[in-house]
């Protein structure tokens, strides 16, 4: 039976991502309205003058389309464990360090730059994509976009000629520089059951052609169900 979309869109923006669909998951692909990640690996970041890597364990708690949180660890070697957390609830965007209290960030482009990453991740995992509120547009050949119409943002999804997935890139803020850039997250080739899913073996991340971080997912749990304050990050959480 062939994958069921619901989204808008040129019918051969809709044959790419069946295809894509199909490639990742067969013809009976999951409905994933929430997901729990777990991920190992390695993050660069600055420290002091110089840029590094480091080892990084973070979990990621989606609802789609509307929420995110991420709770990262990054464990510097010869320095001490770094802890924070990031969540989007659909309207406040929250952010938070260390020991201190989670902070409301009010800035639209800030806001705006969570919400577009979030799509991607969306467009990472395929099936959010074939919603009513998704038009699908060609690029060419092996490139696609998926706009979100509730909020207007759009991905660019470039595809292999096996049609597996290989980039989901945007043009958003990079909250660490303060200047648009353009977010890619690139798919290892190879693809392996987590859980209940079938993702990619590891997950590159860039803002312009810098390195960002480069994850495997562990463990995963489909369609869980999330208090709110999961995603508000109220005191006590």
């Amino acid at each position: 039976m062939p994958v069921l979309l619901l989204a808008q869109g040129d019918p051969a923006a809709k044959d790419m991502l069946r295809r894509a669909i199909e490639a990742r998951y067969g013809l009976r692909p999951p409905a994933i309205e929430s997901l729990q990640v777990d991920f190992k690996g390695r993050a660069r970041v600055r420290l002091g003058p110089i840029s590094t890597w480091v080892p990084v364990e973070a979990t990621a708690r989606f609802l789609f389309p509307t929420s995110v949180r991420w709770d990262f660890t990054v464990r510097p070697v010869g320095v001490e464990i770094q802890r924070g957390v990031e969540a989007f609830d659909g309207t406040f965007y929250r952010r938070g360090r260390g020991s201190h209290s989670p902070s409301v960030i009010d800035d639209a482009a800030q806001i705006s730059s969570m919400q577009s990453r979030l799509w991607a991740i969306a467009a990472l995992l395929l099936t959010p994509l074939g919603e009513q509120y998704v038009k699908l547009t060609v690029c060419d050949d092996s490139r696609l976009s998926a706009t979100n119409t509730r909020f207007n943002n759009a991905v660019e999804l470039g595809l292999r000629e096996s049609g597996t997935l290989d980039t989901v890139t945007v043009v958003c803020l990079n909250p660490d520089t303060d200047r648009q850039e353009r977010f890619t997250l690139q798919m290892s080739d190879d693809q392996s059951p987590i859980g209940d899913l079938m993702l990619p073996r590891k997950v590159y991340a860039f803002w312009d052609d810098e390195p960002y971080f480069e994850v495997e997912p562990v463990r995963t749990e489909c369609n869980p169900l999330f208090e709110d304050d999961v995603f508000t990050l109220v005191s006590g959480d």
